[in-house]
């Protein structure tokens, strides 16, 4: 009884702690990359028995520092484990596939005789980019004022789909009238297309030196920024230098034929005075 209480005192006298003080999951990756999933945490008084890292519920990857096999990975779909570069802090994912998208989370455990577990955790999403840069279509080369514009603006084949926005003149398009959407459209292997529709009457204002820009955007999260732009010129503008020109032109050829006129008067009066000289 006595042994008894003295270890129950040794017990009580000895305090461990173990803090999780960062868990860092990068929120989006592309399709193809690694990731590097960190634990970090502070033991006090304590050994560290395990990491562990899940996606979801399923456990992907352990390290135990007092096996002969530190590290250990198990099967779980689209998540292929560099073990080389895993330790007992960071896990490093490779190959990302659409499917590694979820939930991670990392288990610190210490040793015995108190086994203090803590969690953290952090999602991530895997992106599938664009094949290319959005594609415009409808666009004329030129508009006559009061006249209708009807373009679309397609992303293709993106995991998710790309949000779409149209600019006109460098101005943000933010009329729900003149815009239409359409839901994404399903593609090969979960992919998506986005297509966003702009349709407007055009003005003088949409014409500044009589040309128009169309732009559209394409973005998805953080990862993933694309335009394409085309210009349309106003039907029978005449642009500034060469409206002066033709004034230059026109006055150029009042005084030409003012001299014309002239030279002609002048070459009369001198046929007039050499026939009188000689009847004289």
């Amino acid at each position: 009884m006595r042994v008894s209480t003295t270890l129950l005192v040794v017990f009580i006298g000895w305090s461990a702690a173990l803090e999780i003080q960062e868990v860092e999951v990068p929120e989006y990756k592309v399709r193809g990359s690694r990731a590097e999933l960190s634990c970090r945490y502070k033991l006090d008084n304590a050994t560290l028995y395990s990491l562990k890292w899940y996606k979801g519920d399923k456990l992907f990857y352990q390290y135990i520092p007092a096996n002969n096999l530190t590290k250990n990975t198990f099967l779980v779909p689209g998540v292929n484990v560099d073990v080389g570069d895993s330790t007992g802090v960071t896990v490093v994912l490779q190959d990302l596939e659409l499917v590694t998208s979820g939930t991670y989370k990392c288990e610190v455990i210490t040793e015995a005789p108190l086994f203090i577990t803590k969690f953290g955790h952090g999602n991530m999403t895997v992106i599938d980019l664009p094949e290319s840069a959005p594609v415009l279509e409808g666009a004329s080369s030129s508009y006559q004022l009061g006249e209708r514009v009807v373009v679309n603006c397609t992303s293709l084949y993106s995991k998710p789909a790309a949000t779409l926005q149209w600019y006109i003149n460098n101005q943000l398009v933010t009329e729900v009238g003149s815009l239409r959407k359409y839901p994404p459209q399903k593609e090969r292997d979960g992919l998506e297309t986005a297509v966003l529709g702009l349709t407007f009457i055009t003005s003088r204002s949409h014409f500044p030196r009589g040309e128009m820009r169309l732009k559209c955007v394409a973005k998805i999260a953080t990862v993933y920024f694309q335009s394409q732009e085309t210009s349309v010129i106003e039907t029978g503008f005449l642009p500034q230098t060469q409206a002066e020109e033709r004034r230059h032109n026109d006055h150029f050829y009042f005084l030409g034929s003012s001299s014309t006129a002239a030279s002609a008067g002048w070459s009369l009066l001198i046929l007039v005075a050499l026939v009188i000289l000689f009847n004289t």
